[in-house]
């Protein structure tokens, strides 16, 4: 083989090893490129997914927040009707007070006095018929009793022996019953049943 001829199939060689050399990197470039194309799908698929499960993560979240709002403005609601109530039946008590009332509650404080002095509270205007019930009721307990009015009408009378107070005030009667009365008027209003929020029962 001469000069030429070897310089020739050199020639050759080197343009079939470029050929190869560039279709291997065009393979490779495609390898990459298809790679990288499905990672962006997968990352996009999983931003999308994840966006949606966050979306409506929030939806239940605000649903549930909303929710939870409505019950907690019914409650107040709801309360706030309940406490109307109360203040107006304590209203409503302070005008219900009479001598009969004192001296029904009289007699059933009484055999709680014992022998020692005590005094009664009642409502403006009402202190001499209370004299007068005492005496009817148990002469000897009317001698050691001191009988004063109160500042303004409450109805029911307010015993103090020593350091007790026996409370048989109106506003005090309806404090120890409103518990009990408050479970029932919510079921008449509301048609709830048990302990009403908030109750002292």
């Amino acid at each position: 083989m001469g000069y030429g001829d070897l310089l020739r199939v050199l020639a050759e060689e080197a343009e079939r090893e470029g050929r190869e050399v560039r279709a291997a990197a065009e393979r490779e470039a495609a390898r990459v490129l298809e790679e990288a194309r499905a990672a962006t799908a997968a990352a996009r698929d999983a931003l999308v997914a994840r966006a949606a499960a966050d979306a409506a993560e929030a939806a239940r979240a605000g649903g549930e927040a909303l929710g939870r709002e409505r019950e907690r403005v019914s409650l107040l609601a709801r309360r706030e009707a309940l406490e109307a109530l109360h203040r107006a039946a304590a209203g409503a008590l302070a005008a219900e007070g009479d001598a009969a009332l004192d001296a029904r509650l009289l007699a059933e404080l009484l055999p709680e006095v014992g022998d020692a002095p005590f005094e009664v509270e009642v409502d403006p205007g009402a202190a001499g018929a209370c004299r007068a019930a005492l005496a009817r009721l148990d002469p000897a307990a009317a001698a050691r009793a001191t009988v004063r009015e109160a500042p303004a009408p409450r109805g029911g009378v307010r015993v103090r022996v020593g350091r007790r107070e026996l409370d048989d005030t109106l506003p005090a009667r309806l404090e120890r019953l409103w518990p009990e009365a408050e479970s029932e008027l919510a079921v008449i209003l509301f048609g709830e049943a048990g302990t009403w929020p908030g109750s002292t029962a």
